[in-house]
């Protein structure tokens, strides 16, 4: 492997070997024994180092059960796709005459209604015709683009150049926003308790803006360098876009396939028991027909198993192309960099099985909520329903969300051990528990600072993408494209045309700059994984941010010395 040449700088830290990482030889944020299995990155480690082994490790398929798993079940939905969900739409049909001739049985229809009907459908039929399409090309694929091209002026032109600024911009908007809601609701309710809660509510507030405030600068110089890395691997935004369309089909051909299937059964059962009533609004309904739970059940898990899987592969990739511009920039130094390719290769084969397997844990929480907010919607509408048991639910119903977000949180820091090391999803998540043992209040609030700005930024891209929709939408319907009559040119006689056009630019460019906003969230959690376990490394390829990086902390925590190395003394150590 080539050495890349680096400017000679004083060493920010000592890389007196106690812990090998490929070619670098640091010491690792976790206590490490004798006999524990070295972690090696898949990527290459470049340190200035002629002595250090350069070679990056071989990966393995991880938890591959989980992926077999995977790959089976969606072999089966697209077998129902195929084979099944198209018989059953061709049952489905909308029969106007029929719909007429139960109009015609309520004493309160009048011919005049009937008519009215008849040309809403007609109207209805026309419109999809011709707007549509006008819709899509005229507004909805310029608003992607320029939300895209707003997120990308955004984060270089305003965000890098001040993100201290920001950040501390964002907490107080923030705070002010949390304390005036607690305030109002407090006022507008009364009463001696709910003052009292909004009391501690907002000490504990104050409390964590104690802690979040000195802790500005560190998450700034973190975002800033994230940017910097991304911005030269900024192919990753196309994954990621990709990735979020992949997501958004497999919605709409899940629900294709729950569809198609279910009505295809319940049709061949309805023929297969032609004794039974099956009107719903009688009084002796049969349920014979009803989808047996374990069916509804495979399609729940399927449908949020995939999409988790979805948004959790473009998770471990972009913190695979971050991880390569921390240890080895060659590889990651434009816009199609060979560490998009690597990193994505990697995601959907070695590593595939791990991200299975946390997505079905996901999956499988996410299943249980429903199961009890069902259970919870049905009993409210039950008159004999005890306290007992309404209670027993919303506790239930309590602690399965607490377990979903502490899910998604773990796994978010799970899959960057399992981008840069290769390990399994079990192996990572004891990774996890080390680093937050050691660096858990700085990756928390450092996570918490920048996802405040990354939704402001989210939510500012939305309201300009907005504007540029409506006045988009008032230059075609004026100029351009021709004004017909009174009507728009892109919605037709649809009234309120200039706020439908905002509407959907501010939809489109909040899902734009998430989607890119996630991407930089990726990029900062994994540079604090790979700053906290390799920094020699990190150093070597990057010596004026690591040194940028290493003086904040140290101006932060008031530390002599980062991080914790062979032959440092106790005082040096690293306390959070």
């Amino acid at each position: 492997m080539g050495r890349q040449s680096q400017p000679e700088t004083t060493p920010i830290v000592n890389v007196t070997p106690v812990h090998s990482y490929g070619g670098a030889n640091v010491v690792a944020i976790h206590n490490t024994q004798d006999d524990e299995e070295e972690l090696i990155p898949l990527v290459n480690v470049v340190v200035d180092d002629p002595d250090a082994p350069g070679d990056p490790a071989s990966p393995e398929w991880r938890d591959l059960p989980f992926a077999l798993l995977f790959w089976a079940h969606l072999a089966v939905m697209i077998w129902l796709g195929v084979a099944i969900a198209p018989k059953g739409f061709e049952l489905v049909h909308l029969n106007l005459e029929e719909i007429e001739e139960e109009m015609r049985k309520n004493d309160d229809v009048t011919e005049e209604t009937i008519g009215q009907f008849d040309k809403f459908v007609s109207d209805v039929a026309a419109y999809l015709e011709i707007y549509p399409a006008r819709i899509a090309l005229c507004l909805v694929v310029p608003c992607c683009v320029l939300a895209f091209v707003f997120g990308l002026l955004g984060t270089s032109t305003i965000l890098k150049p001040c993100p201290r600024t920001i950040i501390y911009s964002c907490l107080v908007s923030t705070i002010l926003w949390t304390v005036i809601i607690l305030l109002s609701s407090a006022i507008a309710t009364g009463g001696a308790f709910l003052y009292i809660m909004t009391g501690v509510s907002l000490l504990a507030v104050a409390y964590y803006v104690r802690l979040a405030w000195r802790m500005v600068p560190f998450a700034a110089v973190n975002l800033k360098v994230a940017l910097e890395g991304i911005g030269q691997n900024c192919g990753i935004f196309i994954v990621a876009f990709l990735f979020a369309e992949i997501g958004f089909f497999w919605v709409i051909y899940w629900f294709y396939v729950l569809v198609g299937t279910f009505s295809y059964q319940n049709n061949k059962c309805q023929a297969e028991h032609p004794d039974q009533n099956f009107d719903m609004d009688s009084d002796d309904y049969s349920h014979v027909c009803d989808p047996p739970a374990p069916v509804f059940i495979f399609f729940l898990l399927s449908l949020y198993w995939t999409g988790t899987i979805v948004m959790n592969t473009m998770q471990v990739s972009v913190a695979g192309v971050m991880a390569t511009w921390c240890f080895d920039k060659s590889d990651a130094d434009n816009c199609c960099s060979h560490a998009i390719y690597g990193s994505l290769f990697r995601s959907l084969t070695y590593s595939f099985g791990s991200i299975c397997l946390g997505s079905l844990l996901q999956a499988i929480v996410a299943v249980l909520r429903y199961m009890i907010d069902s259970a919870r919607a049905q009993r409210e509408q039950d008159s004999d329903r005890g306290a007992c048991g309404t209670i027993l639910l919303c506790i239930v119903d309590c602690l399965a969300e607490i377990l979903e977000d502490l899910l998604r949180a773990f796994n978010q820091w799970a899959y960057i051990f399992v981008a840069l090391y290769g390990t399994s999803y079990v192996e990572s998540g004891k990774r996890v528990m080390e680093l937050f043992q050691a660096r858990g209040f700085t990756a928390i609030i450092t996570d918490n600072l920048v996802s405040y700005v990354l939704a402001f930024a989210s939510f500012t891209v939305g309201l300009v993408t907005a504007f540029t929709a409506w006045a988009l939408e008032h230059y075609i319907s004026q100029g351009k494209g021709g004004h017909e009559g009174e009507q728009s040119f892109i919605f037709g006689p649809l009234p309120q045309s200039g706020a439908w056009a905002a509407f959907i630019g501010f939809v489109i460019g909040l899902w734009v700059a998430s989607v890119m906003m996630n991407v930089l969230k990726g990029a900062v959690n994994t540079l604090i994984v790979c700053w906290a376990d390799s920094p020699a490394a990190v150093e070597a390829q990057h010596p004026v941010l690591s040194k940028e990086l290493a003086d904040t902390y140290q101006s932060v925590f008031n530390m002599v010395d980062v991080p914790v190395v062979s032959g440092a003394p106790p005082s040096a150590s690293i306390v959070v």
